[in-house]
């Protein structure tokens, strides 16, 4: 299962680079997908909408999710899950604040200037708020899922999961703050840093356990391979 979760990653990889060459580069394709979503999303644009969305797509905000995330890192580790609750920190706090940063700053894409409904100071491309999003609910109910075992369960992780990242990419276009390849690259990194991290555990979580019980560690990280 290791192999499949990196392979999935790597094609989500190749996906976002494919993006991040077309807006780098500035290609006419970026540029006509851009105009047009941003055409069909803002043309539903309504004071009591904007008000709204400019509250809830927060939930995708990098600081309000860093803090559900250490809230769950303590928590984990309090419960003896160290590993699951070490590699969830680092994956969601490194992929979406250090990494996006970075991204943001090797690319250098202004904000978009066309019916600007929210205000945002840093760099454009890939959006933070989708990439954080993604990372988190999408790393959250990809492990629940494979953790559950009833069908309906499973459909109801997804749905709410798919439900929060596509909200926060729309909202993201839809304030005026983001083109939408940004947010496209920001789903795309975000996958890519799922699938791959999730392989990487499931491969060191049996050696890892091996050396904390060395130290007289037990730790109760459960193995994904359901």
């Amino acid at each position: 299962m290791s192999k499949t979760f990196n392979i999935t990653g790597c094609m989500f990889l190749i996906l976002y680079l494919g993006i991040t060459i077309g807006v780098y580069t500035e290609s006419q394709w970026v540029n006509t997908l851009d105009l047009a979503l941003i055409d069909l999303f803002q043309g539903q644009v309504t004071e009591t909408g904007t008000d709204i969305v400019s509250i809830l797509t927060d939930i995708g905000g990098g600081r309000e999710l860093a803090a559900i995330t250490i809230v769950l890192m303590v928590f984990m580790l309090i419960r003896k899950v160290y590993i699951m609750g070490v590699w969830l920190g680092a994956t969601v706090l490194m992929t979406a604040s250090v990494l996006t940063s970075v991204m943001k700053s090797v690319i250098g894409r202004e904000r978009p200037d066309i019916m600007v409904l929210a205000s945002e100071q840093s760099l454009s491309f890939p959006s933070g708020h989708t990439t954080a999003a993604t990372v988190f609910y999408g790393l959250a109910g990809l492990s629940l899922i494979l953790i559950v075992k009833t069908l309906w369960q499973r459909i109801i992780i997804i749905t709410a999961a798919t439900i929060l990242i596509a909200f926060v990419m729309f909202s993201r276009i839809y304030l005026g703050v983001h083109y939408p390849t940004d947010v496209l690259g920001g789903l795309c990194f975000g996958m890519a840093s799922i699938f791959i991290s999730i392989g990487l555990y499931q491969l060191a979580l049996p050696h890892l356990q091996k050396f904390l019980l060395k130290w007289n560690l037990q730790d109760n990280s459960p193995s994904l391979n359901r």
